[in-house]
């Protein structure tokens, strides 16, 4: 799917937006902003952008969005599925 903003003419002298990694930056973004909303789970913006969940969870602190500012039952979910990790099961 292809998305076209509407950018100052001035924003061009600030951004490659033919970059690859802004790119990235700004596809993260946007699924900051849907995990912050609820619509969206941390696992599931891992998967979208095909990144690991840890990478996400860091990149999330560094731009001031808690990781365990989230439903209790996902926080629960996430910790069954580690002890279930830690046990030797997949």
């Amino acid at each position: 799917m292809r998305v076209t903003l509407d950018m100052p003419e001035t924003m061009k002298h600030y951004v490659d937006f033919a970059d690859s990694t802004y790119q990235f930056k700004v596809k993260e973004l946007m699924m900051f902003e849907l995990i912050r909303q609820g619509k969206l789970s941390f696992g599931k913006a891992a998967e979208l952008l095909g990144i690991p969940k840890m990478r996400l969870i860091t990149d999330l602190g560094q731009f001031g969005l808690p990781y365990f500012d989230m439903p209790a039952g996902e926080v629960l979910e996430d910790a069954a599925a580690a002890r279930k990790v830690a046990e030797g099961g997949a």
